[in-house]
């Protein structure tokens, strides 16, 4: 598989693991830190299926690292923050601010000028 799409999709899953973890909290209400509340967190569906989508992505992201400068790789990790506001934009009904918009694109631009050196 080519680095720069085990690159994607190790960045895309640790950009999904974060809207499940988004999704289970707000499934559980008001958050309470002692043993039954953590209990209730991490057995969480949607909890426990993010921390499957963060493992994998950081199992790819060695693979990755294995195989590739860091210094191009670690850049398009910033690609999570796209990946992640249009995911919160789509499935969670957040807003899109056009300042926002404006600094994704630059984020993108960064990124492209990244992935052709």
């Amino acid at each position: 598989m080519p680095v720069l799409l085990l690159i994607l999709l190790s960045v895309f899953l640790g950009a999904v693991a974060q809207v499940l973890f988004k999704v289970g909290v707000q499934h559980l209400g008001q958050l309470v830190f002692d043993f039954q509340g953590l209990a209730r967190l991490v057995f969480s569906p949607f909890v426990l299926s993010g921390l499957v989508a963060f493992a994998s992505s950081f199992l790819l992201w060695l693979k990755v690292l294995a195989e590739v400068p860091l210094s191009y790789a670690y850049p398009m990790v910033s690609l999570g923050y796209v990946f992640v506001f249009l995911a919160a934009w789509l499935f969670l009904g957040e807003s899109l601010p056009p300042l926002r918009i404006m600094g994704l694109a630059l984020i993108v631009a960064g990124i492209l000028a990244i992935a052709r050196s």
